[in-house]
């Protein structure tokens, strides 16, 4: 159980990194959430695709994009009414 939360913990920064990196592009909230799910995921799925493994981990269990949503929109509020630290966005 340990493990999973850490993961979900895991896909979380890397999401919050992604949504970051986004609206440093300036980034409309599609492109933001998009960003965030290819950082947040995209290692794990190319990983998922060479092993061979089916399916996919995060369409056997769907919380992992509810998780990267929910963390991409937070950041972008977070980021409109209270600007990051500046090395947050370097």
């Amino acid at each position: 159980m340990i493990l999973y939360i850490l993961d979900l913990a895991g896909v979380v920064v890397f999401a919050i990194s992604g949504a970051l990196a986004a609206g440093r592009k300036q980034l409309d909230l599609l492109g933001v959430v998009v960003t965030a799910v290819v950082t947040a995921i995209g290692g794990g799925t190319f990983r998922d695709l060479l092993l061979d493994r089916h399916p996919v981990f995060w369409i056997e269990s769907p919380i992992y994009l509810e998780v990267i949503l929910a963390a991409a929109l937070l950041t972008v509020l977070y980021a409109q009414f209270l600007r990051p630290p500046h090395k947050a966005c370097s």
